[in-house]
This record gives structure tokens, C-alpha cells and sequence, in this order.
């Protein structure tokens, strides 16, 4: 498998459009997914998580966009090894107002993998709520998938409010994965993200351990939460990510597989 795809030309970046957003996220027109993922731990691969899922995704299901909210420098590009790769990033996109065509994007953001993905980088800096849900509006309309790799402390900040920079993915998700470690330091950070979800959909994926005294279903139990599955541990990511190639995993490894099913079973929800 090939790490990375060619990146488009950027042909620079979205225009602005004073229209406003008229439907839900989620169930504008494709009614596209959206599936955010957040790390109940600091960690415990939450990023690497959302970036096989949309990798996965993209295989099977046309177009699929992963964005980076978690706005405290280029961490996903990082992981991705795409910092060099052209193409727009949020701060590129602070002066958006109103609703944004769908097309405005095309060929504009950077790809790894087949997966359009939106990020910052290093300039940093969080865009407005405005922003994001103007961007995350288009990103639906003109996607399959919309991968979210949201943080746990952003989460924890915007859920139940209209003003948050989460507030839009949250509102307009068709799915929640929450990824806890199985142990009760993972269990126990799931359990502060669990008291502050709303009552939208969510599952929880547990980071398998080794010798683990915490039952997957009983961790299910505690956090009311379905379980969506176990992720095994694959040391050869760490291998490829520091190689520059992301986290790349072999389609028939324990951990491909255990994506793969996991992938499968969001795409059918």
C-alpha cells in the first residue's frame, strides 16, 4: 500500500459566499457521515484511530475528508506526514463568512491516503465557530465521510452549547467513537467524557491490553456505552509514522482487520 497520495495543486482559497447554512450536518444533500472520534486519554491514539477509519473509508467510500480540530499546531499533519504537502489549512480559512460552496474545495485541501484532510498547521491558531461550521457544512455536502478527530478537552469545553467550536460536528454527527484504554485509568477518562455527552450516538472502542483486569463488556456496562471494538496494539506504526509515512498498517494485520470491522460496522450503522 502506497503511504501517500499525490497532492492536487492548490488553486487557491475557498471564496466566501454570504448565503446561510439552510439544513443540519449530516442531513444536508449526500447525507453524508459524520463519525468523530475523541480519545478518552491523552495518548491512547485517538488521531491514529481517525486517520485509518477515513483511510479505510476512502477505499469503498468515494470521498472522505478527515479534520483536525484540535487546533494547538500541526499534530495530525505531524502523524500524517504531510506538513510539506500544499494545500489550504484552517488559517487559510479564518476569513470565511457564511455558508461555503462545496465546490470552493475541490482539489484545494491536502490528501493522504485518498482522504482529503483539513488541519492546521503550524500557524496554529482555532478558527470560529462560524468557520467551522461553515466548513464542516461543505465538507458534508461534497463528501461520503467526514471524519472528525476531535480532543477530549474540546469536547469537554463545547458539548451542550451553540457556541463552541465542537458545537457543529456534535449537533450534526452521525456517530461517536469514544477510544479508552482497558485499564481504569481509560475507563476512568471515559467515564468524565461519558457524564458530559449528550444523548446523541455513541459507542466506545477499547485499546486492548494484555493481562487487562478490565472486561470489555463490563467497561461497556459501566459507560452505557455499545461496544464497537477491540484495537490490538500494532508496533509497526510507530515505525511508519517516523518514516514520514503515517500511520500505514498491513490490510490482513491484527490491527487492520480489527479496523476494518470497525469501519465496516460505521459505514452500516
Amino acid at each position: 500500500m502506497h503511504p501517500s497520495d499525490p497532492s492536487p495543486p492548490v488553486r487557491g482559497q475557498a471564496r466566501r459566499h454570504s448565503r446561510a447554512a439552510s439544513a443540519p450536518l449530516g442531513r444536508r444533500g449526500t447525507g453524508a457521515q459524520v463519525l468523530v472520534v475523541v480519545g478518552a486519554r491523552g495518548g491512547v491514539g485517538a488521531s491514529t484511530l481517525a486517520a485509518l477509519l477515513a483511510a479505510r473509508l476512502a477505499r469503498s467510500a468515494g470521498c472522505v475528508a478527515l479534520m483536525d480540530l484540535d487546533h494547538g499546531g500541526g499534530g495530525l499533519e505531524v502523524l500524517l506526514g504531510i506538513e510539506e504537502v500544499p494545500g489550504v489549512r484552517w488559517a487559510d480559512l479564518e476569513g470565511v463568512r457564511g455558508a461555503l460552496a462545496p465546490a470552493d474545495l475541490d482539489g484545494v485541501l491536502p490528501r493522504w491516503c485518498g482522504v482529503e484532510v483539513l488541519g492546521p498547521d503550524r500557524r496554529a491558531g482555532a478558527p470560529d465557530v462560524a468557520v467551522v461550521s461553515a466548513v464542516t457544512a461543505a465538507l458534508v455536502d461534497r463528501c461520503t465521510t467526514v471524519v472528525v478527530d476531535l480532543p477530549a478537552h474540546t469536547l469537554l469545553t463545547d458539548v451542550g452549547t451553540a457556541t463552541g467550536r465542537a458545537a457543529p460536528v456534535l449537533a450534526g454527527r452521525s456517530d461517536l467513537l469514544v477510544l479508552a484504554g482497558q485499564d481504569v485509568l481509560g475507563v476512568a477518562g471515559a467515564l468524565a467524557l461519558r457524564a458530559a455527552l449528550d444523548s446523541g450516538p455513541a459507542q466506545l472502542v477499547l485499546r486492548r491490553r494484555r493481562a487487562a483486569r478490565v472486561a470489555p463488556l463490563e467497561a461497556a456496562h459501566l459507560l452505557d456505552l455499545p461496544l464497537a471494538g477491540l484495537l490490538p496494539t500494532d508496533r509497526r506504526l510507530a515505525d511508519a509514522t517516523d518514516r514520514g509515512f503515517g500511520p500505514v498498517i498491513g490490510r490482513w494485520s491484527a490491527l487492520g482487520r480489527a479496523v476494518r470491522r470497525l469501519a465496516e460496522a460505521v459505514a452500516d450503522g
